[in-house]
């Protein structure tokens, strides 16, 4: 598989801020839950937040 390193990019447009310095990745681990009500899933934010998780908000 070819990375993005490795492949033969066009030039960028003048004005574009470049190549970013270091790595912009950064590896995170994640948990899904999935709740019955907006209430439950305010319950639920607030309580993780209370712990001191940062969990994030998804509607789908």
């Amino acid at each position: 598989m070819r990375t993005s390193a490795r492949l033969d990019l066009p030039p960028l447009p003048p004005g574009a801020p470049g190549i970013p310095k270091g790595r912009r990745y950064r590896q995170q681990y994640g948990v899904i839950l999935v709740t019955e009500s907006e209430a439950a899933q305010i319950a639920a934010f607030d309580h993780l937040t209370s712990l001191g998780y940062k969990p994030r908000v998804v509607v789908t």
